[in-house]
C-alpha cells in the first residue's frame, strides 16, 4: 500500500467516529425539532381550546343576560296600554336594585338614534292582545362587557376582547387606550375577512411573544379575540429542549475528550505501525517495501546512468544457521547491515529483503567505485566476523545491475531481479564474488528455472540415473575394488544433464535431500541384487550432501535402508565433503560413531579443496580420505607438490586412514602414488563414470584395469 493510500485509510478511520458523533448530534437536533414542533402544535391546540372556553363563557353570559330580559319581558306581557305607560318607572326602580346589567325601555327602537353596538341585545314586550308594547334592551353594552371580561385569561397574563365584523372594539378585558385598539383594527378586519383564526403579529403584550386566536362569538356578528403570552406554556417544552441541549453539550465534550485521547493513541500507533511496516525487525534498516518506495522516488528524476542496483547474499547461510545456530546467524546479519549503512551515500540506500539477502541502490561516478566498495565491505566484514567465528569462513557474493536511460519505465522489482540474477550466476563460484548482469546470465537463470520446475517430477519419473566410476587398488595389481555412485539426469527435453548443472540448484531449496535418498535407495536395490547373484563383494561409495546430514533422521534413515536391502557391514561408504565439517569436531565424530554402529564406512571427500587443515586428519574419526583433483594437475613445481602429497598419505596411514586419489589423469601420477603408498585411485586414467549396467558388466568381464593417459579428462567436480 502506498503512503497516499495509507494516509487516506488513516483519515477515513479517524473520520468514522466524527461522522458517528455528527449523526448522533443530528439525531438529537431532529428529535429536538420534532419535540418543538409537537409542543408548538400542542400549545396551539391548547390556545385554541382556551379560546373556545372563553367563547363559551362570553356566549353563556350573553345568553344569560338575554334570558334575564326574556324573563322580565315575560313578566310584563299581557299588560294593556295604560299599564304599559308605567314601564319606564317600573324598570327604573328595578335598575336601582340590580347590579351589573342596566335595562332600558323604549316603545320603539330607533337605531338611528341609538348606538347599535351599545345595545348588544333587546327583547320585545307584547301586551294583552299580543300587541307590541315596546322593547327592553341593555344600555352601555361596552362597559358591561368590559366588566364581565375584566378577569384576564391564562393566569392573569392574557387579553380577551370582542370586535364587530368591521374590526371595531366592542369590549376588552383590559383598560388600554383606544389608540392601541385602533392600531390593530385593520389587522383584525383582515383576519375576519380572510377567515384567519390565529396570529402572532398583534403586539398587544409588551416585551413578549404572543399567540392570538380570533373566533366568531356567534352573536351580533361579533368576534372574540384571545391573546395568550407564549411564556405561559413555553415552559412546557423548554425544560425538554434545555435538557437535550445540555445532553448534547456534555456528550460532545466527552466525545471530543475521548476523541482527542484516541487521536493521540491512534497517531502514536500509526507511527509505530509505519515503523514496523517499513523497518526490518532484525537489522533495524529499511525493509524491501520501504526500499522500493525510496528508490522509485530517487530514480523518478535522477540521471539513471549514474545509478546501480546491487543484490548481496551470504553464501551457505542456511548451513551457518543450522550449524552455528540462529543467534549467530542473526549476529552476522546485523554486522553486515551496519557495514552496508556505512557504505551508503546521500542518494544511496539499502535494505534487507529476507533471510540473508540485501538489496541496495548506489550512486556512483565510475563503475569501479562499486567494486571497490564491495572489496571494502569484505575486508571490514572479515575483521568483525573473525573475532567471533574462526572455523567457518563466511563469504559474500554481490550481483550488480547498472541502470540505463531505457530503464526509466521499468519497475524496481524487475531491476532488483536483474541484480539478483547476477548474484545467483556467481554464487556457486568459490570465494567472495562480484558479478555484473548481462544477457548470458539471464539465459542461464531462465534455463535453471526451467530445470528447477522439472526436478521433483523428474525424481518421481526416475529420470535420474546411476553412473559409477570404478575405484582401482594400485597396490593390488590395479584390481577393481569398488566404485563411486554418481548421478546423471536424463532429461527428455535436454538430454543428459551433468550434476554440475543441477546439483547447486537442488541444494538451494533442499531438493538435494530427496535426490540423495533416491540415489541411495536405488544404489542399495542394485547392490542387493548384485550380492545375491553371488558376485564378488565390492565397496560402494555414495555421496551425502551437507544439508542431508543435518536432518535429525539422517542416521536412522540410511541405517534402515541398508538393513532393508540386507547390505553387509563394511561395504557401503558414505562420502562427506570437507565443507560439511562442523565447528565442534565432537559433533561430527558422534555422527560418524553412530554410522559405524550401523556398519557404514565414512570418508572425507575433496580433501584440500577448501579450508581443510591437517588437523582434520588428527581430530576426525574417519576411515578414508580422498585427495582432491587439485593435487594432481600439472604444476610448475612437481617436486614440492609430490612432497605434500606423500606426507599426507603417510600421515593418513599412520592414523590408520586409507588414502584415495581422485581425478588422476596421467600414468606417471599413478606410478608416483603407488610409490607413495596410496591405496586406491579413481580417475580417467583408469575409467570414466559409466552407466550402472556397464559397470556391472565390467565387473563380470574384467578383474583389473590398465592405466591410460587421457588428455580429454574433465574436472571431476562435474561428475559428482
Amino acid at each position: 500500500m502506498h503512503a497516499k493510500d495509507e494516509n487516506r485509510v488513516g483519515k477515513f478511520d479517524m473520520a468514522i467516529p466524527v461522522l458517528l458523533w455528527l449523526f448522533l448530534i443530528i439525531c438529537c437536533i431532529i428529535f429536538l425539532i420534532y419535540r418543538i414542533q409537537k409542543n408548538t402544535k400542542e400549545n396551539n391546540d391548547y390556545y385554541y381550546s382556551a379560546a373556545k372556553q372563553n367563547q363559551f363563557t362570553v356566549k353563556s353570559k350573553i345568553e344569560g343576560d338575554i334570558q334575564l330580559l326574556k324573563v322580565i319581558a315575560a313578566g310584563f306581557s299581557g299588560m294593556d296600554s295604560d299599564h304599559a305607560r308605567q314601564l319606564p318607572e317600573i324598570i327604573g326602580r328595578m335598575n336601582l336594585s340590580m347590579k351589573g346589567m342596566k335595562i332600558k325601555y323604549s316603545e320603539k327602537l330607533d337605531w338611528s338614534r341609538l348606538d347599535r353596538e351599545a345595545s348588544y341585545f333587546d327583547v320585545l314586550i307584547r301586551g294583552k292582545n299580543n300587541q307590541p308594547l315596546g322593547y327592553l334592551y341593555t344600555g352601555d353594552a361596552g362597559n358591561l362587557m368590559n366588566q364581565f371580561m375584566n378577569t384576564q385569561t391564562l393566569a392573569g397574563a392574557g387579553i380577551c376582547a370582542v370586535f364587530d365584523n368591521r374590526g371595531s372594539l366592542v369590549a376588552a378585558s383590559d383598560d388600554r387606550d383606544a389608540a392601541d385598539w385602533n392600531n390593530i383594527r385593520n389587522e383584525i378586519y383582515n383576519m375576519i375577512t380572510s377567515n384567519q383564526k390565529t396570529s402572532s403579529k398583534l403586539n398587544l403584550i409588551e416585551n413578549e411573544r404572543e399567540f392570538a386566536v380570533l373566533i366568531p362569538l356567534e352573536y351580533n356578528d361579533w368576534y372574540l379575540l384571545n391573546v395568550f403570552p407564549e411564556s405561559g406554556l413555553k415552559g412546557r417544552y423548554m425544560e425538554t429542549a434545555v435538557g437535550i441541549g445540555i445532553m448534547i453539550l456534555i456528550s460532545s465534550g466527552l466525545f471530543f475528550a475521548f476523541f482527542y485521547k484516541q487521536y493521540r493513541t491512534i497517531t502514536a500507533n500509526q507511527k509505530t505501525l509505519v515503523n514496523i511496516a517499513y523497518t526490518d525487525s532484525l537489522t533495524r534498516s529499511r525493509n524491501f517495501h520501504a526500499f522500493k518506495k525510496e528508490a522509485e522516488r530517487i530514480l523518478r528524476t535522477a540521471d539513471l546512468k549514474s545509478y546501480a542496483v546491487w543484490y548481496c547474499d551470504i553464501k551457505k547461510f542456511k548451513f551457518i544457521n543450522d550449524v552455528l545456530g540462529y543467534e549467530e546467524g542473526d549476529r552476522i546479519l546485523i554486522e553486515i547491515a551496519g557495514l552496508l549503512q556505512k557504505c551508503s551515500g546521500q542518494n544511496s540506500l539499502f535494505c534487507r529483503v529476507s533471510a540473508d539477502n540485501f538489496v541496495g541502490l548506489y550512486q556512483y561516478e565510475s563503475r569501479m567505485e562499486l567494486k571497490n566498495c564491495f572489496q571494502k565491505l569484505i575486508e571490514d566484514f572479515r575483521l568483525k566476523e573473525l573475532s567471533y567465528n574462526k572455523r567457518i569462513a563466511t563469504e559474500l557474493c554481490m550481483g550488480v545491475y547498472f541502470l540505463e536511460e531505457e530503464d526509466r519505465n521499468v519497475s524496481i522489482d524487475t531491476i532488483v531481479n536483474r541484480a539478483n540474477i547476477a548474484q545467483k550466476y556467481i554464487k556457486n563460484l568459490p570465494g567472495n564474488q562480484f558479478g555484473i548482469y548481462n544477457k548470458e546470465m539471464w539465459d542461464k537463470v531462465v534455463d535453471e528455472s526451467e530445470m528447477e520446475s522439472e526436478m521433483e517430477g523428474a525424481i518421481e519419473r526416475q529420470e535420474f540415473r546411476i553412473f559409477i566410476q570404478p575405484k582401482v587398488s594400485i597396490q593390488m595389481n590395479n584390481e577393481i575394488v569398488g566404485g563411486e555412485v554418481l548421478v546423471r539426469w536424463e532429461n527428455p527435453r535436454k538430454g543428459t544433464i551433468l550434476p554440475g548443472q543441477f546439483i547447486p540448484i537442488m541444494e538451494r531449496d533442499e531438493k538435494i535431500i530427496m535426490l540423495d535418498r533416491y540415489m541411495f535407495e536405488s544404489s542399495c536395490q542394485w547392490f542387493h541384487r548384485y550380492l545375491k547373484s553371488g558376485s564378488k563383494p565390492i565397496n560402494l561409495a555414495v555421496n551425502v550432501s551437507k544439508v542431508g546430514i543435518l536432518r535429525d533422521d539422517f542416521v536412522d534413515y540410511y541405517g534402515s535402508i541398508k538393513e532393508k536391502y540386507e547390505i553387509p557391514d563394511g561395504l557401503l561408504e558414505l562420502e562427506f565433503t570437507e565443507t560439511v565439517m562442523l565447528t565442534d569436531d565432537s559433533v561430527f565424530n558422534s555422527l560418524v560413531a553412530r554410522l559405524h554402529e550401523k556398519g557404514f564406512i565414512c570418508s572425507l571427500d575433496d580433501f584440500g579443496a577448501g579450508y581443510s587443515s591437517l588437523n582434520l586428519l588428527k581430530n576426525l574419526s574417519i576411515d578414508i580420505v580422498k585427495l582432491d583433483i587439485m593435487f594432481f594437475r600439472k604444476s610448475s613445481d612437481i617436486r614440492r607438490e609430490r612432497i605434500v602429497i606423500s606426507n599426507i598419505i603417510h600421515m593418513a596411514k599412520e592414523l590408520h586412514i586409507k588414502a584415495i586419489a581422485e581425478g588422476v589423469e596421467f600414468t606417471e601420477t599413478v606410478d608416483f602414488l603407488k610409490s607413495a603408498g596410496c591405496d586406491i585411485i579413481q580417475g580417467y586414467v583408469f575409467a570414466r563414470p559409466m552407466p550402472l549396467e556397464d559397470f556391472e558388466r565390467l565387473l563380470g568381464e574384467t578383474v583389473s584395469l590398465a592405466p591410460k593417459d587421457d588428455n580429454k579428462a574433465v574436472n571431476i567436480c562435474t561428475e559428482k
